[in-house]
């Protein structure tokens, strides 16, 4: 018996693949059962939190008036903009880590207590430098997101076994051929692990930054609806966040999969 099924008691009878996926959605549907019932049965106050189905019926308002447009043109500019960047620039340092053993010693430190440094202390030294507006918006996503791609690049590249990279010497593959067979397939799951963190670490980013630095966009209208108590218009803009996430996520994963089997044949 499996470690998940000595967590439910019995033998379920499914792969380890279904099984996780069963306790991931019911994991969800625990999520959601709690969101939508708890302020109807009083165990949450409804100034606190509101059901979903009633986030669910604002999002639709708003998307259906038009009063949610420019606050996503806004967001998504900065959120997409900055990971394009972080993506390009990261995929690239990445790769001159693991080619550069010296310079991946120097920085590993530095690296490694990135996320540890409070980015936005430094905001008034941006707006400074480079006015209000969305770019220091996003340069702020673009320095969340890019050092997660770093290094998950370099590590991947850096964790090939020794063995694949011999084989394709021994095969005397070009280095085309090393890249397309041996580096990329093996890489490709660190890479994309760093791809869908970049993504939320851009999100986060963003909408951190727009509480502070924007006249629109969700997180400003967040703030805004949160300052003003409007419960409905704030769980409205957060649950356009979190679906935001959590498509790209699959967007992603979906990509990878499919690069995955195609460079593996």
């Amino acid at each position: 018996m499996s470690e998940v099924d000595r967590g439910f008691g019995v033998d379920l009878g499914l792969s380890r693949t279904n099984k996780v996926r069963l306790v991931q959605a019911l994991v969800v549907l625990g999520v959601v059962g709690f969101v939508e019932f708890a302020p109807r049965l009083g165990l949450v106050s409804p100034t606190t939190l509101i059901p979903l189905s009633e986030m669910v019926d604002e999002l639709a308002g708003l998307l259906g008036s038009g009063d949610l447009t420019p606050h996503l043109i806004q967001t998504f500019v900065a959120v997409f903009g900055a990971f394009a960047l972080a993506l390009v620039v990261g995929i690239g340092a990445g790769v001159v880590l693991w080619k550069v053993e010296s310079l991946k010693q120097v920085l590993d430190p530095y690296l490694l207590i990135y996320y540890a440094v409070p980015f936005f202390a430094f905001y008034p030294l941006l707006v400074s430098l480079i006015g209000l507006g969305i770019a220091p918006i996003l340069l702020i996503a673009f320095g969340f997101s890019v050092v997660i791609i770093v290094t998950n690049t370099a590590s991947g590249l850096g964790e090939i076994p020794e063995s694949y990279v011999l084989a394709g010497r021994d095969m005397n593959l070009s280095t085309w051929q090393m890249l397309r067979h041996v580096y990329f397939p093996a890489s490709v799951p660190y890479v994309f692990t760093g791809l869908k963190l970049g993504f939320v670490y851009a999100l986060i980013g963003t909408i951190a930054s727009e509480f502070i630095l924007a006249d629109s966009g969700l997180g400003w209208l967040i703030a805004y609806n949160y300052n003003n108590f409007d419960v409905r218009g704030m769980y409205a803009a957060m649950l356009f966040v979190v679906v935001l996430a959590l498509v790209m996520n699959g967007v992603l994963s979906y990509v990878e999969n499919r690069l995955y089997r195609r460079v593996r044949t």
